[in-house]
């Protein structure tokens, strides 16, 4: 469901180029739920995961499985894994600038697409 934007003379973008996929809104967006999942095992829910809704855009361009974790418990989302419905997936981490500002950077992306070289029972 997520959707590739077309940009013309250019191409099309991926799904987690920033024009599709802003990692502040997302997280704002997730931050609105209560976490529910403990990931890292310390008895503390401190993950969302959101499956089927819009990546928080009101025009609706990703859809996909959204995993939200507050590694510091400070209240907001500091890492996003987002996985595409056509497989293509995106990891992006929060972090805090010696001047106090913050910003996301992408640390990883790829593809979960089908393994042509393995036949079917790759995958």
């Amino acid at each position: 469901m997520a959707e590739l934007a077309d940009t013309g003379p250019g191409g099309a973008l991926t799904p987690f180029d920033q024009a599709v996929l802003d990692p502040s809104e997302v997280a704002a967006w997730a931050d609105a739920f209560d976490p529910t999942t403990d990931l890292d095992g310390d008895g503390v829910a401190e993950t969302v995961v959101l499956d089927g809704d819009p990546w928080g855009s009101p025009d609706g361009r990703g859809e996909g499985l959204v995993v939200a974790t507050d590694t510091d418990l400070d209240g907001n989302s500091d890492r996003l894994s987002v996985i595409a419905d056509d497989g293509a997936y995106g990891v992006w981490e929060f972090s805090r600038e010696p001047d106090g500002s913050g910003r996301w950077s992408r640390v990883d992306t790829g593809s979960l697409e089908y393994d042509i070289h393995h036949g079917d029972e790759s995958k």
